[in-house]
């Protein structure tokens, strides 16, 4: 019995010698889950399976080698298809026969776009269709197919404009002072002759108002604001122009007001019903100075235009035409590029912009139609804020030469493969703070795109970079848990089989549930304790030797009853 005892004892050394040197072995294996021998010791028991209770034991015998599923260290790649599991769950793999499950994420892309393991299993996931992750697990591919371009159907602008910024020229706060040229834009004279035969001079002041393109009239007779009883020359007059450009027929009588012309003037700011009219009073200066009446009437035809101080009309490529301006791009229905410009030009003192649209420069378009050119961005468009600084929002028509409608700002004609599609712009969130001039732009439009790479975020989810910048979801990988992972069955290639003692895959998407999540561009490195194995090398060696020791010696024994005489 003594020789079955040592015996039993050297083979389990054996085994434990063989489970540690696998576990040596596979000490650099991605995924590899170490193993840990368990012994029974053996008794003799009788017919009736009770021993006595002074039974001597039989030896050992190995009941399982049982494999640790501790996680083992992150380590991190340059491989975006490299993954790992932070946390509980296996990767399900389909080899072709059955399912099989690993924790070792270095996988490849095979000749068909497949996601595969060195071995050749598929990797399953969820894929997506168009954007939308399916419920029915498969075998992961990646598809290699250029992204289709997008044209730009919506567009989000957020501006701010500096509450700072002056309208051209800059309204004049300080009151009017003949001695102070910073008290009005530009001056005209006329001589006069009183009832004495004397010659007078009076000279006209034009100072930039609160309106746009209105001036306030001041006179002075021989530099004199006032006549002999302290009466100004000229009581309250205002004069209001077009602006540099032409292209508007204010007044109704068929004909486009030519840049720069006299639409109004008369004794008070104008509103568009006087713009509409056409009113128009000359200018009289009337007074006594030195005791002698003086008259003088400045006709309408002879007052003179503001060229000299006004804004030059609008040029994208002249800064000085507009308050603020920028550049963007967008896209037509087959990927081509187009760059976008939005400019904004204040309008007087009431916080509103008039807006002005180019697409590759230019403010217009043939309409295919009506072969007319046409405005992608209709005329006399503009913006207003309140006094907070706040956005208003959109109309068409600028006061004081028209009434200011509230309108939805679109676009029309960006796409020149369908010039009659209209693409909203919206400004919500634009400001006039006083910060410096700013805008973010954003739209849905993007050229087509060749594949340049993939990657996986913390959900597994399989996400495709094109080089048009543009992303895609491609899939989710899949994750499986066990009701006992001490069942699963080893099958080779750092992989498991699900068993009875398992119980079936519970699948389901990383990052929910029990389930941990995917850190993409990181194995999970082998879990074994090198360590600790050379120990238990240590141990496995003494073990053996003491069994052996054990046989010798029964060995001697054996020997020494048979030479007995």
């Amino acid at each position: 019995m003594g020789f079955n005892t040592a015996l039993s004892g050297i083979k389990a050394s054996a085994d434990y010698l063989g489970v540690t040197g696998n576990n040596i072995a596979n000490a650099d294996t991605t995924g590899f889950k170490k193993s840990r021998i368990e012994f029974d010791d053996l008794y003799n028991t009788s017919v009736l399976g009770a021993g006595s209770g002074n039974s001597i034991g039989s030896g050992v015998s190995v009941s399982k080698v049982a494999q640790e599923f501790s996680p083992g260290n992150l380590s991190y790649t340059d491989n975006n298809l490299d993954l790992a599991i932070d946390g509980s769950g296996f990767f399900v793999l389909d080899a072709g026969i059955a399912q099989s499950y690993t924790r070792a994420g270095n996988f490849k892309l095979d000749e068909n776009g497949y996601l595969v393991t060195n071995n050749g299993s598929h990797v399953q996931g969820f894929n997506a269709v168009e954007g939308v992750v399916g419920g029915n697990l498969e075998d992961m591919r990646i598809p290699t197919d250029r992204i289709a371009p997008e044209a730009t159907t919506e567009m989000e602008l957020q501006v701010n404009l500096n509450s700072k910024s002056e309208d051209v020229p800059p309204y004049i706060r300080e009151d009017f002072d003949p001695l102070n040229p910073d008290t009005y834009n530009y001056t005209q004279t006329q001589g006069v002759v009183d009832g004495e035969g004397n010659t007078h001079i009076v000279t006209y002041y034009y100072a930039k108002s609160e309106l746009p393109n209105t001036y306030r009239v001041h006179a002075t007779v021989d530099g004199n604001i006032t006549d002999d009883a302290g009466a100004a020359f000229l009581g309250e007059t205002y004069a209001t122009y077009n602006s540099a450009e032409a292209g508007e027929d204010f007044n109704g009588d068929g004909t486009n007001e030519a840049p720069f012309e006299l639409l109004y003037l008369g004794a008070a700011n104008p509103g568009v019903t006087d713009i509409e009219a056409g009113t128009k009073t000359p200018i009289t200066v009337t007074g006594t100075l030195g005791g002698v009446a003086i008259t003088s009437s400045l006709e309408v035809d002879s007052v003179r235009e503001p060229v000299s101080v006004a804004r030059e009309a609008f040029d994208p490529l002249k800064p000085e035409t507009y308050t603020y301006g920028n550049t963007r791009t967008i896209y037509d229905s087959l990927g081509e590029p187009h760059t976008v410009g939005y400019y904004f030009i204040k309008q007087g003192e009431n916080n509103t912009y008039e807006m002005r649209l180019t697409v590759d420069g230019e403010e217009t378009f043939e309409d295919p139609l009506t072969g007319e050119d046409t405005r992608f961005l209709e005329k006399n468009t503009a913006v207003s804020f309140d006094a907070a600084g706040n956005l208003m929002g959109a109309y068409r028509g600028l006061p004081p030469f028209e009434v200011a409608q509230p309108i939805t700002l679109e676009i029309v004609g960006l796409d020149p493969t369908n010039r009659g599609k209209m693409a909203p712009l919206d400004l919500a969130g634009s400001t006039q703070y006083a910060l410096e001039n700013s805008d973010t732009f954003e739209q849905d439009g993007f050229s087509a795109g060749e594949l340049q790479g993939v990657s996986f975020d913390s959900d597994g989810f399989l996400v495709a970079n094109y080089t048009n910048q543009q992303t895609a979801t491609l899939g989710q990988i899949a994750l499986a848990t066990f009701d006992s992972t001490d069942g699963l069955m080893p099958t080779g290639h750092t992989a498991w089989l699900a068993s009875k003692g398992s119980g079936a895959a519970d699948i389901g998407r990383p990052n929910s549930g029990t389930l941990g999540k995917i850190q993409g561009g990181a194995l999970e490195e082998s879990n074994v304790d090198l360590t600790s194995e050379l120990v238990s090398l240590i141990e496995a060696q003494r073990n053996y030797q003491a069994n052996s020791k054990t046989l010798e010696t029964e060995n001697t024994v054996t020997q020494t009853i048979i030479n007995l005489r």
